[in-house]
């Protein structure tokens, strides 16, 4: 099994995320590591890449790869993107993302790539793909569609920005985890966790809202 790394954000200002960017890239060579960015919405201009990619940099890599689920999306790019180092989903819009990954059938390639030992970083709306469900935020947005399951990589479902979160919409996530059952861990800006082999590391002040 690979490494997950879950960020509510991913500013580098912050310790926890400085904590976990440094997990993520101990024992890569910043020199000939290659991450991989897909987008979560169409960015045709590549403004959020541009940024990620400056992020990065901060820290020497120079290498990264924008894989596109939109209007570009070119499936003889998979098996380069399973060549990556770190594949990393972006921050966006959780319910869009999970679409576009379906459509595009890219479970089964994050699956093989995790099972395979891969290293996945998701921020905000990239973190909740590595969960059970879409639904908190189908919750959040009175979405009575099909509950969409995620990756499924934990047993758990990440909400991001708990601090920004209002108690109404808190309240609705309390009540979900009471009816279901459901584990949710929910982390302020700049907390977030890391899961190998089933361990889990918690970066910050992450919350655990299990109905009890």
């Amino acid at each position: 099994m690979g490494k997950l790394f879950f960020y509510s954000d991913q500013i580098a200002e912050t310790p926890g995320n400085r904590r976990l960017d440094e997990r993520l890239l101990e024992g890569l060579d910043p020199e000939t590591a290659k991450i991989a960015y897909i987008p979560s919405t169409e960015d045709k201009e590549q403004k959020y890449y541009t940024l990620k990619a400056e992020y990065y940099r901060g820290y020497g890599i120079r290498n990264m790869m924008f894989f596109d689920l939109y209007s570009e999306f070119d499936s003889g790019k998979i098996e380069e993107l399973l060549q990556c180092d770190i594949i990393h989903l972006s921050a966006g819009n959780p319910i869009e993302l999970r679409q576009a990954l379906r459509r595009r059938g890219m479970d089964k390639h994050l699956k093989a790539y995790f099972n395979q030992g891969g290293l996945l970083v998701g921020v905000s709306a990239g973190a909740v793909q590595f969960g059970k469900s879409t639904k908190l935020f189908q919750l959040y947005a009175d979405d009575s569609g099909e509950t969409m399951e995620a990756l499924r990589f934990v047993d758990f479902e990440f909400l991001p920005h708990y601090n920004r979160w209002n108690e109404i919409f808190k309240e609705q996530v309390l009540d979900y985890v009471r009816a279901t059952g459901t584990i949710v861990y929910a982390g302020n800006d700049g907390d977030g966790l890391i899961v190998e082999d089933g361990e889990i590391q918690f970066i910050g002040d992450v919350i655990a809202l299990n109905g009890e």
